[in-house]
């Protein structure tokens, strides 16, 4: 456990708060201003009704005090003002710079980290365990100033002008205090708590389930409540938020009976020594203004205290990915002059004891395509993330014209390698920059790509040309014309390395064909590594290196293999056979 992790909640919050400190004293100063300034209509008041018992006021007087209530208001609520505004840019200011280090550590964190994590975890962590953040920076911590400065200076007025009084009205704030400290301290509330969150994160994960499964449902007629992990998630969080009004509902029902009825005890002793000749009318008057208004402030630390406890759950998930999880280690060797790579006797597995790569090792030299096939589940896909550290092996190495790919620094690897995924990701921006993709390139060299991935004409088709936006207004593609747009940024990009991880998967004959002929043009003096499962696209490979649980069966070319490999003879004559395949009917 890191040392961030150890400290408090309130701790962590503090120092992501000094961040802007200089905007946060701004506000703290304000907020004080203003507490001290809302004191002073009262005061007014008070000495105002002490002269009109007394008999010794006349108008002039009257007025002259009213025009400073006025001024104080107004300069109160001009600093009350400036405070929220210096909290909230100072709020926003940290929440920008948290998202973008929690987002940046993100993407130096192998995929292992992020693939074991439901999207909707993640997504809770960087919207809306962050958002909370701008509530304690912009809001709480202004609002405690109030909440302390404002009892502190309303009691100690009170005090100084009868103690007695001062005694009962802080009876109320005491009960309140240890009534909370109550509901805080318990072993039950902070397993609520916590409960909250993961309940809360095991909802979003669900919900981003259920949302991805809709096609699946529609298809089999299937609505949400059938959908287990949906509603059991929901159903989980309904049951445990029933639960935690149950556990709060007693001791907040008394504090809330507190603050209605703070006023009593003040009263009957107020005319208990008004009667007896012990108390000025006026007197009397100021603490029935003033003795219980100070416990509304006073109870916003109370709430602030219950958000705090909240917040601080995001926050320890926060420094879990800040602080806690490695990132992947980074080398500092130079990129090698020359471009084969080669599998030493790599192992790897996502989990412990269960490998997926098996003493893998073979070579492929520069200039040369090498196919990776076999079975379902032999570990095609995982051997191909390996080559661009998706993943880290557990054992072995995979060397990069002679450098372990370890020893190169991440930058470095991701431009050497070029990947086509067998997934198409595409986002809701315009095809120009989902092809450009954040790359220093021009607009002529990414209309080039795109004309060599033969994607150019669909896209002068579209409404905006290239400023078409993804998504947008009913503008979708299909599998294969976006598999056609994947290929284009990695002929933009250029890398000396290539790993197609199935680039025909949701391709028709057409699209296939389109796709075939730019990867040949794409290929050219490239190290190629073809990860296949329709294995008439890689017959004329230079070698093919057949993959059975995790293992390699065979390597060679495809008529060698159809002689010495029993596996690969048999994919094949599945193969073909699937292609003489046909529906009869009657």
């Amino acid at each position: 456990m890191s040392k961030n992790k150890k400290r408090s909640g309130i701790v962590r919050l503090l120092e992501l708060s000094r961040q802007k400190k200089g905007l946060l004293m701004v506000s703290f100063v304000a907020a004080t201003v203003h507490v001290l300034l809302t004191m002073v209509p009262y005061i007014l008041i008070f000495y105002i009704l002490k002269e009109l018992l007394n008999g010794r006021i006349v108008n002039p007087d009257i007025h002259t005090w009213l025009i400073w209530a006025f001024v104080a208001i107004v300069i109160s609520a001009v600093m009350w003002y400036l405070s929220a505004m210096a909290s909230h840019i100072a709020a926003f200011n940290i929440l920008y710079g948290l998202r973008c280090n929690i987002t940046d550590k993100l993407g130096r964190l192998p995929l292992g980290y992020t693939g074991n994590r439901s999207s909707g975890a993640l997504r809770k962590i960087v919207a809306d365990d962050v958002e909370r953040i701008e509530l304690f920076i912009a809001h709480s911590l202004p609002d405690t100033v109030r909440a302390v400065v404002l009892p502190l200076v309303i009691l100690g007025y009170l005090f100084a002008v009868d103690w007695r009084l001062a005694l009962v009205s802080l009876l109320p704030l005491l009960a309140l205090v240890i009534i909370f400290n109550i509901i805080l301290g318990s072993k039950a509330g902070k397993a609520k708590a916590k409960k909250y969150h993961d309940s809360l994160e095991e909802m979003n994960a669900g919900i981003v389930e259920f949302v991805r499964a809709m096609p699946v449902m529609k298809i089999f007629g299937q609505s949400a409540s059938a959908f287990a992990r949906y509603s059991g998630t929901v159903k989980g969080f309904d049951s445990h938020m029933k639960e935690w009004v149950r556990l709060m509902s007693p001791p907040w029902a008394m504090i809330i009976s507190f603050l209605s009825n703070a006023l009593l005890p003040l009263l009957a002793f107020g005319l208990y020594l008004y009667f007896r000749g012990g108390l000025e009318l006026h007197v009397f008057f100021l603490f029935l203004i003033l003795g219980v208004g100070y416990i509304r402030p006073a109870f916003k630390l109370t709430t602030m205290t219950f958000e705090i406890t909240m917040i601080s759950r995001g926050v320890n998930r926060m420094d879990e990915i800040l602080f806690d999880v490695e990132e992947q280690k980074s080398g500092a060797a130079p990129v090698p002059g020359e471009f084969s790579l080669e599998f030493r006797q790599a192992r790897f597995s996502y989990i412990n004891g269960i490998n997926v790569i098996k003493d893998v090792s073979f070579r492929a030299p520069q200039g040369s395509i090498t196919a990776l096939v076999g079975p379902s589940g032999s570990g095609k896909s995982t051997a191909g993330q390996l080559i661009a550290r998706f993943y880290d092996l557990k054992s072995g190495s995979i060397m990069l014209g002679g450098v372990n790919i370890n020893d190169l620094a991440t930058e470095d690897l991701m431009e050497t390698v070029g990947f086509v995924f067998q997934d198409n990701m595409m986002f809701h921006q315009s095809i120009y920059n989902n092809i450009l993709m954040g790359m220093d390139k021009t607009k002529q060299e990414v209309t080039a790509a795109a004309k060599t991935a033969r994607c150019h004409d669909f896209i002068m088709q579209l409404p905006h040309g290239y400023d078409t936006r993804f998504g947008g207004k009913g503008v979708h593609l299909s599998g294969g014309e976006q598999q056609r747009i994947q290929l284009a940024r990695v002929i933009l990009k250029d890398a000396p390395v290539l790993v197609l991880d199935e680039a025909t998967a949701f391709s028709d004959p057409e699209n296939e064909h389109l796709i075939m002929t730019a990867i040949s043009e794409l290929i050219q003096n490239k190290t190629v590594i073809i990860i296949a499962h329709r294995l008439s696209t890689i017959v004329e490979v230079d070698q093919i290196v057949v993959l059975d649980n995790g293992e390699v069966e065979a390597v060679g070319n495809h008529e060698e293999l159809l002689q010495e490999s029993e596996l690969y003879s048999k994919m094949w004559n599945a193969h073909t056979r699937v292609k003489e395949f046909e529906i009869v009917t009657g």
